[in-house]
């Protein structure tokens, strides 16, 4: 028996919204990241806030501070991860931060990542001085959300709230 028209269209619809359901990772929920740097001399710090899966490789940027891509290529490990993925930050930036100052960021993380093995990293740079590839990393767990983890350049802590 043949099916009208709008029938078999609903039909494939269905089939395929469906489909879609499976295909769609968990969703994420919105996270506070803080970042407090210390005091120094210089121009304000760009740094990224980014995702390294259990095998401490690269999985996806979170946040970039500074959003003028001209100096992205400072941050020289990001920069070459952020290049090979060919990710879209566009929605994900936000000011470079000054000297003694702290950047709030408002980051999505799929909650299955947590207590996962997990870690956010931050990469910082500053103009005409050096580039702290870990700048600060902590692992993504329950336990650890609100405890200020040390940096150890620019990055005086980060602290995380899921």
């Amino acid at each position: 028996m043949l099916l009208s028209l709008p029938a078999q269209l609903r039909k494939y619809l269905l089939v395929g919204a469906s489909l879609l359901a499976f295909a769609l990772p968990a969703q994420a929920k919105e996270a506070v990241v803080l970042v407090q740097l210390n005091e120094y001399n210089g121009p304000e710090a760009y740094f990224h806030v980014y995702l390294v899966n259990p095998k401490g490789k690269f999985d996806r940027t979170l946040w970039v501070s500074g959003p003028d891509k001209i100096w992205w290529p400072d941050s020289k490990r990001w920069f070459g991860y952020h290049s090979r993925a060919r990710e879209d930050v566009d929605g994900i930036t936000g000011a470079s931060t000054a000297p003694g100052a702290r950047s709030v960021m408002r980051i999505d993380i799929d909650p299955a990542l947590v207590d996962a093995g997990y870690k956010l990293r931050v990469e910082t740079s500053v103009e005409n001085a050096d580039n702290v590839q870990t700048d600060a990393e902590v692992d993504l767990t329950k336990a650890n959300q609100r405890q200020k983890i040390a940096g150890t350049g620019y990055v005086r802590y980060i602290r995380y709230k899921l």
